[in-house]
């Protein structure tokens, strides 16, 4: 779970901002927290977050910032999906041209204190540490790297015994970053090299899911084939929400890969991969095709359909054909059918009322908030009728706007005393709380 993160110099955000999971102390609103046992005693959670800003306010960039940290971390500077950082186009130079990182996490009770900071060319620091039993952070590792690019590490005795098997495998890694690896990070080496705290703190980085309005769900006519509760999940959840939509299916075409190259107009780069790897699948335009060993020069697109009754007859539709709405709709219903199956993850969306109805998003919020498994939800929104107590705690929502600097600050609520919660969302129109746009007439 996330406790707290922050994060400064990385695109519109300048100075450091800090975001917390952790409510407040001055409320005894217990809706919508989850109870988690730690190595000092039992904490309450926050499971959603919520962000109201204007355009332009930086909401995207918080979101990005999270995706890029979990980039780096999970796949690494070599990786062709993690660019060069992009920092704040103002100067700062209190910020001396370096980006951080850091994140407060609980995994199997547990707390990990992990972060980094970073400039385009190398990584300057990096740790991680955990919580102990007197509520102090023992360093487990600790990593600086001078402008020379020499690079010092050093191990503690809360990573591992000394002596021991792991402990000797991770100072033996202390130097292994040289010069041209100073942009690696030393917790993937660990995590290569079987470290039991790097594989703890990676692998929930791998869960931390961010969807943005061009994301699409990957393969979801695969998942529908391979798990039927999760296709009459999608139809009754599409009947129930009044998009038209009776019942979601599957159908399958074999085509020649000659065929199939031509029609489609695909490079014979990708023919050839195809060929070569034998087994596989890949998306083009919203189709997913599947190729298998044993099919020799075919493959099988795979399409979803989607049932409509119109004038007492069925009709199938293709994706294509639908709304925007019901296409957004598709790429959000499965976090509530991985919600209740269970899981243990983060999601994080970016603008959840893109193309919806405010019926539709309040819908999405109040049924993960009801949700009773420890998943989190974070989003970003434009829809100024989700502001109400009446479905939020206060410090749930929180308000991002830009200073007069061009930098996005973050606001909690919870730092507003509220007299009339009727009155929540003229306040915040009328602009008391911040985060609105100040339109300027007659320019």
């Amino acid at each position: 779970m996330l406790l707290r993160y922050s994060v400064s110099n990385f695109k519109s955000i300048g100075n450091n901002i800090e975001f917390s999971m952790l409510p407040s102390e001055d409320t005894s609103d217990d809706r919508f927290l989850i109870e988690i046992d730690t190595v000092v005693g039992k904490w309450k959670v926050l499971k959603r977050g919520a962000f109201f800003g204007p355009n332009a306010s930086g909401k995207t960039s918080f979101v990005q910032s999270l995706a890029y940290a979990r980039d780096y971390i999970v796949k690494g500077p070599k990786n062709y999906a993690v660019n060069k950082v992009n920092q704040f186009a103002g100067n700062i130079k209190s910020l001396d041209g370096v980006t951080s990182f850091q994140f407060l996490i609980y995994i199997d009770k547990q707390v990990y204190n992990y972060g980094f900071s970073l400039d385009r060319s190398y990584v300057h620091e990096e740790w991680l540490a955990i919580l102990n039993s007197s509520g102090t952070f023992d360093l487990l590792f600790d990593r600086k790297t001078t402008s020379k690019l020499s690079t010092r590490i050093t191990i503690f005795d809360a990573y591992a015994k000394s002596k021991s098997v792991e402990r000797g495998l991770a100072d033996l890694l202390t130097k292994s970053i040289k010069s041209e690896q100073a942009d690696q990070l030393f917790l993937y080496k660990l995590y290569e090299n079987a470290s039991t705290h790097a594989g703890i703190v990676l692998s929930w980085f791998k869960k931390l899911q961010i969807i943005y309005p061009n994301t699409k769900f990957q393969a979801p006519p695969i998942k529908i084939q391979q798990d039927e509760q999760f296709g009459k999940f999608l139809s009754e959840k599409l009947h129930s929400l009044d998009t038209g939509v009776d019942r979601v299916s599957t159908t399958e075409n074999i085509l020649d890969l000659s065929d199939f190259e031509e029609k489609y107009n695909i490079p014979s780069e990708v023919i050839h991969e195809i060929e070569e790897i034998q087994n596989g699948m890949i998306s083009l335009n919203g189709k997913f095709y599947i190729f298998k060993e044993g099919i020799k020069r075919k493959i099988t697109l795979i399409q979803m359909k989607f049932e409509h009754s119109l004038n007492r007859k069925k009709v199938n539709f293709d994706i294509d054909d639908e709304s925007d709405g019901t296409q957004r709709l598709l790429d959000l219903l499965p976090i509530l059918f991985r919600l209740d199956n269970n899981s243990h993850n983060i999601y994080i969306v970016d603008e959840l009322d893109r193309s919806l109805h405010t019926k539709l998003t309040q819908y999405l919020v109040n049924s993960i908030g009801d949700v009773s498994y420890n998943n989190q939800f974070l989003f970003t929104t434009h829809d100024v009728n989700l502001l109400s107590l009446k479905n939020f705690r206060q410090d749930e929502i929180w308000f991002i706007e830009k200073n007069k600097n061009g930098e996005t600050r973050l606001k909690p609520f919870s730092d507003f005393d509220i007299i009339n919660e009727e009155n929540i969302l003229k306040d915040y129109l009328a602009g008391r709380f911040g985060a609105v746009p100040v339109i300027k007439e007659g320019i």
